[in-house]
């Protein structure tokens, strides 16, 4: 396919034989013989060009907010490295939700009538994979691809364009919001909710303190030493799991993920295990079981629907604009639970260590 540079030069050329039968053959000589041999040494590289795959390194699952790299590394068709690079553009179709941005390879960015993005860099393909950042604008699944190949002559004169197959998907996590002292001490009392002290397995013998229980003195080895000995347990703790159960409006399933998430994510870095209902699923989270990537996950891509345990120790509802938090009966708006008491952009948010 001619570029609009190979048509001015074939317009050119054409104007030059016109002028060849009125003048003489020397605007032939002069204008339309290079002409030909630019254009046919220009089709003979396109034509010659390989036929190519890319394997995409998708960013990883990351926060709404968050920036990753995606990396497009290109082979033959055949599975050989491609042994001659040659000049074209890459184009990336990223779907709405995520935002692409050039990376040190440069490009541009274009938006579609669909609300879809573009992204094209200008490369010798073949010569090394191309890069792009995304940035996560949205909570939900995200595609990237598929991408096209438009490889050019050197004299730009012809292209041929070649999308290849292939897709994959992101997935862009809540935010996940630093809770201020209202909020700390909202939840404060839930971290000692079902706690219970019992007496473990024998940890060391020791001298006897006054306070000590006297039904802890070891009165064998106090024989013996002629002092009061005690014998030291180790305490064992048995956490109860706090229940929390969220729900949202038409349009507040954004909100009530990232309320949940900040929720349920400050309650297990107390140690406290939670049993999470939501309107399509459960799942358990814990310091001992894990589960908060599985709750990254799902949150994700939840959707709005009525809470499915009025009765739960905390009872978030999102709305389109904030949700609010019951905790046993004491009602806040989130954006009072949260550092900075706003959850739009500037809000401060909790370093996971569990987007990847």
């Amino acid at each position: 396919m001619l570029t609009r540079r190979g048509r001015a030069v074939v317009g050119v050329a054409g104007a030059a034989v016109l002028l060849a039968l009125t003048f003489g053959e020397r605007s032939l000589n002069a204008v339309v013989a290079p002409a030909v041999v630019v254009l046919a040494a220009g089709y003979v590289q396109v034509a010659t060009t390989p036929e190519v795959v890319a394997e995409r390194t998708p960013s990883e699952d990351a926060h709404v907010g968050e920036t990753r790299r995606v990396e497009l590394t290109f082979a033959r068709r055949d599975g050989e490295l491609i042994d001659r690079p040659f000049p074209g553009d890459v184009t990336e179709l990223v779907a709405g939700g995520v935002r692409p941005i050039p990376a040190e390879d440069g490009g541009t960015v274009a938006q579609r009538a669909d609300g879809d993005t573009e992204i094209s860099v200008e490369t010798a393909v073949g010569s090394g994979p191309v890069h792009y950042d995304v940035c996560y604008e949205t909570r939900g699944r995200h595609t990237l691809g598929p991408a096209t190949v438009t490889a050019t002559d050197a004299f730009g004169l012809f292209a041929r364009e070649t999308e290849l197959r292939g897709t994959d998907a992101v997935l862009a996590y809540p935010r996940v919001r630093r809770l201020s002292p209202v909020g700390r001490r909202s939840l404060g009392r839930l971290a000692d909710f079902g706690r219970s002290d019992r007496r473990g397995e024998f940890a060391e013998l020791r001298e006897y303190v006054a306070g000590d229980p006297l039904r802890d003195i070891n009165w064998k080895t106090t024989a013996k030493r002629d002092e009061l000995i005690v014998t030291e347990f180790a305490a064992e703790t048995d956490v109860e799991a706090v229940s929390v159960a969220a729900g949202a409006n038409s349009e507040g399933a954004d909100m009530m993920a990232e309320a949940v998430a900040s929720v349920v994510s400050s309650l297990v870095a107390d140690g406290v295990p939670v049993e999470l209902s939501l309107p399509r699923g459960e799942l358990r989270v814990g310091p001992e079981y894990g589960g908060e990537r599985a709750m990254l996950r799902t949150l994700a891509t939840v959707a709005a629907g009525p809470v499915p345990d009025g009765e739960a120790d905390v009872v978030i509802k999102g709305t389109a604009e904030d949700a609010t938090v019951d905790v046993r009966g004491s009602q806040y708006r989130f954006s009072e639970l949260v550092a900075g008491g706003s959850v739009g952009d500037d809000a401060a948010e909790v370093p996971t260590g569990v987007a990847a």
